[in-house]
């Protein structure tokens, strides 16, 4: 029988790091080592790496800040970007158009200032902070005080009302109403190109 000899393969490491370190390790410039003849064994690929590990910190809501976290700012800073923000939220504001009709809120009577009150002699365009004090709805003699405003919210900030082609001061139903109905007016119109033959 002859006796078949195995030759043991021979693995060369060099291990280099490319980050600095607070502690110089001692590395040895050339590492040799020898498999078994078999199956090598491969424990080092499953340690974790030290160095690649992330490092987490677990915080909940209760924790003080780390000291890695810059303190607040002093309370002058905040102030002052209060303030700022405020000023921007009071120029927010969208346009509300006032339509000269006011509906009670008891029975549901609707005073229109275009049209005044025929039943009290009150003539048509006068408004209606203007009206007299003993003046009651007709309907079920609710005092002004009971009426409140229909007002239309305009799709737009009052700020931006004096730009554009008059767009700004259209409610949002109009909005869509002209969108819409130029979008059907070409579709008819390039439609109607077919029928042109």
């Amino acid at each position: 029988m002859a006796c078949a000899t195995t030759t043991r393969p021979t693995f060369s490491f060099h291990l280099s790091t490319s980050f600095p370190q607070s502690s110089p390790l001692k590395l040895k410039p050339h590492f040799t080592t020898t498999a078994p003849p078999l199956l090598p064994k491969l424990s080092f690929l499953h340690k974790p790496n030290k160095l690649s590990t992330p490092f987490s910190i677990d915080i909940s809501k209760e924790d003080t800040p780390t000291s890695s976290q810059q303190p607040a700012s002093n309370p002058d800073e905040l102030q002052e970007s209060q303030e700022k923000f405020d000023m921007r939220r009071l120029e927010e504001k969208f346009a509300v158009l006032n339509t000269g009709i006011y509906e009670c809120r008891s029975c549901g009577h609707k005073y229109d200032e275009a049209v005044g009150d025929p039943s009290y002699p009150i003539p048509p365009g006068l408004q209606f902070d203007k009206l007299p004090e003993d003046w009651r709805c007709p309907t079920c003699g609710a005092a002004k005080s009971f009426f409140e405003s229909k007002s239309v919210e305009i799709a737009g900030f009052a700020q931006n009302q004096q730009y554009g082609l008059g767009g700004n001061a259209l409610t949002s139903g109009q909005k869509a109403v002209i969108i819409y109905g130029s979008l059907l007016l070409f579709f008819v119109l390039f439609l109607s190109g077919y029928w042109l033959q």
